[in-house]
């Protein structure tokens, strides 16, 4: 009797698992990188604007103690070495935005020198007038040159020369020319030693009188007047900044003398010497000992 064969096993066949549900990712907040958190300087009112400088109080107005180029140069120099040493200054509380303000204040006091320089030459002057004045510019050079030279061991003629020198303008150049005048009449005798005569002295006086209606209408036209107070402002804005950041830059490097006085004015520093060396030479004589 055959034997019976037994039904083959089902054999089950697995299911796939069913899919779970894709989750999707929330997205995560951005942390803030300490460079993002810092204000950056277009985040901050801008000290060099028109409407800044402007809101200043009216002792801006002054005119500058030095040569415009001289201060611009001096600024654009500083915010250079103060670019390098930002960490060193940080330290002391001057930040990179001070520095950044600098730099732009070196860049809108040149900017605005030029913008003066343009509206008063604009200011409509006779053609006698024009060459009048580019005659008492050369004989301003002149004599300020021979003083320069004929006085240079005397500190105290160098630093009166200086103060002469400063600003610019056609009401400056009349000025000059009289306090050149007034200059060379305490000093005759060096006269000869330089190539200016007393016909040179004698024409500036005359030049500085004919120019003054010239320089008074200059001064009265609203264009340069504004833009010559804008200037000023601009000048004292960054001197006050400029201060601090050296005041900084000599504190954080104290214990390096050279390097502390390399944020100091140039210009202020030979200005300073001087009158040191007039005030040792003004002192009296010692005394001679008790026989």
């Amino acid at each position: 009797m055959a034997a019976k064969q037994k039904p083959a096993r089902k054999v089950k066949t697995a299911k796939p698992p069913a899919a779970k549900p894709k989750k999707t990712a929330k997205p995560r907040a951005a942390k803030p990188s300490p460079r993002a958190s810092r204000r950056s300087p277009a985040a901050e009112p801008d000290p060099s604007s028109d409407a800044a400088l402007r809101a200043l109080p009216a002792e801006y107005a002054a005119g500058p103690d030095m040569a415009v180029k001289v201060a611009q140069q001096e600024l654009a120099s500083l915010a250079r070495l103060a670019e390098k040493a930002a960490g060193p200054l940080a330290k002391v509380g001057i930040t990179r935005l001070q520095i950044e303000w600098l730099r732009r204040f070196a860049s809108r006091l040149l900017s605005l020198e030029g913008l003066w320089q343009r509206s008063r030459a604009r200011v409509p002057l006779a053609a006698v007038d024009r060459r009048r004045l580019a005659e008492a510019e050369a004989l301003d050079a002149q004599l300020l040159a021979g003083g320069r030279w004929a006085l240079r061991h005397d500190a105290e003629a160098q630093a009166e020369l200086g103060r002469i020198a400063e600003g610019s303008g056609l009401a400056d150049t009349t000025q000059d020319l009289q306090d050149l005048v007034a200059f060379w009449a305490a000093h005759e005798k060096e006269l000869s030693s330089t190539d200016i005569s007393r016909k040179d002295l004698a024409r500036a006086t005359e030049l500085a009188a004919t120019l003054a209606t010239a320089a008074d209408k200059e001064a009265r036209n609203l264009d340069a007047a504004s833009a010559l107070e804008l200037r000023n402002r601009c000048f004292w804005a960054a001197d006050a900044l400029a201060k601090e950041i050296r005041e900084g830059g000599r504190y954080a490097y104290r214990l390096q003398p050279q390097t502390a006085a390399k944020f100091s004015s140039r210009y202020r520093t030979a200005i300073a010497r001087r009158a040191h060396r007039k005030s040792k030479t003004d002192q009296p004589p010692a005394p001679p000992p008790p026989a």
